[in-house]
């Protein structure tokens, strides 16, 4: 069987774009860690075209692939290990919060092609919404409002607002209700 080139999508200014915003990151995001930091991390990453609300934290270990591509609204947390993987936009809500080591993806291949192009699609999750611990967001999945998408949870389908998620395939499992 023989097999088509692989066709690449990115432009040279944009392979060269993520190489300067690595080598930025390295000096300048990283080593920045302390909490005391968290405002310089969001200078940088507004530097870099982010959208970042008032009040919002980036651990600086989490990974932004293309900070270009993320908005963040008000009080919305990225936790420590968080992988943003955006060649799509991630529009993230006021008072997000995105829990240590999820990975968030919003590229994807189209495996069904010979060609087995990349392509992408937005991310957005809504305010108040939580992504627990090692959970996965796929391409072009909305998170309702308020919902919750439980640890180490696969969501590759949009989920409804003020709704509690789990499991690979992200299921739902109840409704979240807010007491006091």
């Amino acid at each position: 069987m023989e097999f088509d080139r692989y066709i690449d999508n990115y432009t040279l200014a944009n392979k060269l774009h993520r190489l300067l915003w690595q080598v930025c990151c390295f000096f300048l995001f990283k080593p920045f860690g302390l909490p005391m930091f968290k405002q310089w991390r969001n200078f940088i990453l507004r530097c870099w075209g982010a959208k970042i609300g008032k009040g919002s934290v980036v651990h600086s270990s989490a990974n932004i692939w293309a900070p270009w591509n993320l908005e963040m609204g008000q009080r919305t947390c990225i936790g420590p290990h968080t992988i943003i993987y955006n060649p799509g936009k991630t529009i993230l809500g006021n008072k997000v919060t995105i829990s240590q080591y999820a990975y968030l993806c919003t590229a994807t291949h189209a495996y069904e092609t010979r060609l087995f192009t990349l392509y992408w699609k937005d991310i957005i999750i809504n305010d108040w919404a939580w992504v627990a611990a090692e959970a996965f967001i796929g391409p072009g999945v909305t998170i309702g409002e308020g919902a919750v998408v439980g640890a180490r949870a696969a969501v590759f389908k949009d989920v409804e607002a003020w709704t509690v998620v789990g499991g690979n395939p992200a299921k739902y499992i109840k409704d979240r209700i807010i007491k006091g």
